[in-house]
């Protein structure tokens, strides 16, 4: 009769536990770094969106970045204030940032595109981040 005895099974676990065990860092590592492209790349967009609504509706446009509650919105400016647009990047959300900051923290875009400050925003984990400008020319870059 053939078959494994218990040690030679015993065995064969212990490996594949050591193989899974040192994988993990790794994957915990990838998807931060998955994270952080994808909130500066909805980043990029969203200070495209800008644009488009600034456009669209013949008047500027607001981005404001809060760094304490890890927010960005897209809002009118006085006196109508009303908020267009608000992604939270906090822990709680699908992003799972650990920092977002702005310098200046919010910039006006006008209905041609451009913009009445250049803006960068940084996006970022523990150990990994990048930063999106946008130019008062209205152009849009993602730097690491």
């Amino acid at each position: 009769m053939a078959g494994f005895t218990i040690f030679e099974a015993v065995l064969v676990i212990l490996i594949i536990f050591v193989v899974v065990a040192s994988l993990i860092p790794k994957v915990g590592q990838t998807l931060g770094h998955a994270r952080v492209n994808r909130s500066a790349n909805v980043v990029a967009s969203e200070f495209m969106l800008s644009q488009s609504l600034a456009a669209r509706q013949h008047t500027p446009v607001i981005i404001a970045v809060n760094s304490s509650t890890l927010t960005l919105t897209i809002s009118q400016p006085p006196p109508a204030n009303t908020v267009l647009r608000t992604y939270v990047f906090d822990i709680s959300s699908d992003f799972k940032l650990a920092a977002l900051s702005a310098s200046p923290a919010s910039v006006e875009v006008m209905p041609n595109g451009t913009a009445n400050a250049s803006m960068l925003v940084t996006v970022g984990g523990t150990d990994y981040y990048h930063q999106v400008r946008f130019t008062q020319a209205g152009q849009v870059r993602i730097t690491r």
